[in-house]
């Protein structure tokens, strides 16, 4: 009996063979969604960072990084879905780190340039004052001969000396304090000058931090961009199929009414469950509503030519082609109910046949409205569908 791992995947075949290069393609697959399935429901354990933030940006950016390797076509259109939301919260996240380092980026480029206009004004007073002390040493250098020369020479009056020498202290203390000021203003330029290369240089990091956080954006909105696009794509095609085979359910309902081995509703009942699935593969697609329409099966994808056996032991009913379901195969089991697998490449089981569980009836193909090469499996009970998960182990 064949058992169905929880992601999906059916075992392998009654008839085993040893790997092939596809089913060696479709173990990477399944574990790579097996990887993106875990990220999602156990996200505390993924991360190991004492701080919670950085903890929830790790686990977020692991669950983008697996959502963006998803193969959007073999995907289910749950996986899609949860991917397509990892890719959005990445992007909203990475959208805020670039207005943040926006952000960052104008305070330091308002700090530089603010140092810069600071460094300037001391500049300029650095040039002020050199050039008093200039003006003041050549004054210096000709007012001793214009003062010996206004105080008489070589007089030696006692109170005209005394007045020179109070007057070049007084020359002398000036001079004094115009060095100091120079020499102050000389080091506060120094000071600043190095402020402002330390803020130029944090200018210059934000700026390329920007870039990075730009560039990351960029590559998780494509990533977003290119999964909302399979999602439509998806939703589009799964819808055309559905439409399709609603158009002929009636009349297959017909064929399985009129043709099955008709039981009470009690017998129905009993003949619930006993199916194995149908092929190997993953599911893409389960029973129920889709985007506003039943979908009345299990879509199991997996290469073209890939064999399909039957769920149960029965009687084939109809072997042909139907509008939607492209070729399809119907077994009546008994008691009411009948199972179909539809978009087959070829047969392998002619109607009136009698069938094992387990047999080959057909292949894998992508006949009729099909979104990939897939084997749409439905369980019928009078002619009604219900959910295949009911029979399957």
């Amino acid at each position: 009996m064949t058992v169905v791992l929880r992601s999906g995947v059916a075992s392998p075949s009654p008839r085993w063979r040893a790997p092939t290069r596809m089913t060696r393609s479709r173990t990477l697959f399944a574990l790579l969604v097996a990887a993106l399935v875990t990220a999602l429901a156990a996200p505390a354990s993924a991360a190991r960072s004492s701080d919670p933030a950085a903890q929830r940006a790790q686990v977020r950016a692991q669950k983008a990084k697996l959502a963006s390797q998803l193969n959007t076509l073999n995907a289910s259109e749950s996986q899609l879905v949860t991917a397509a939301k990892a890719l959005s919260d990445q992007a909203a996240a990475v959208s805020r780190d670039v207005l943040a380092a926006r952000r960052a980026t104008a305070a330091a480029d308002a700090e530089y340039r603010e140092a810069m206009a600071s460094l300037e004004a001391t500049k300029a007073q650095l040039t002020r004052l050199s050039r008093l002390v200039v003006d003041q040493a050549v004054a210096e250098y000709i007012s001793p001969r214009t003062m010996q020369s206004s105080l008489g020479g070589d007089t030696t009056d006692l109170a005209a000396q005394a007045r020179k020498q109070a007057l070049l202290s007084t020359v002398n203390a000036n001079n004094a304090d115009l060095i100091d000021q120079l020499n102050a203003t000389r080091e506060d330029y120094d000071v600043k000058l190095k402020a402002a290369k330390a803020l130029r240089d944090k200018a210059l990091s934000r700026k390329a931090q920007t870039e990075a956080e730009l560039a990351s954006l960029q590559q998780a909105e494509a990533a977003k961009a290119r999964l909302a696009s399979a999602v439509l794509a998806r939703k589009q095609a799964v819808l055309r199929e559905i439409d399709a085979q609603a158009k002929a359910d009636a009349q297959l309902t017909a064929i399985i009414l009129q043709r099955s081995s008709q039981g009470s509703a009690g017998s129905s009942a009993r003949n619930v469950g006993g199916c194995i699935w149908p092929a190997n593969g993953h599911v893409t697609s389960e029973f129920g509503r889709r985007w506003g329409r039943l979908h009345a099966g299990i879509d199991i994808a997996n290469s073209i030519g890939t064999p399909i056996w039957a769920a149960k032991p029965g009687t084939v009913i109809f072997v042909g082609s139907q509008s939607g379901y492209g070729l399809t195969v119907v077994i009546d089991h008994g008691g009411g109910m009948s199972t179909l697998y539809a978009h087959m490449s070829r047969f392998a089981a002619q109607d009136g046949q009698q069938v094992r569980q387990g047999q080959v009836i057909g292949f894998i193909g992508q006949t009729g409205d099909a979104t990939g090469p897939h084997v749409h499996f439905e369980t019928r009970y009078n002619g009604t569908p219900r959910n295949p998960r009911t029979c399957l182990p």
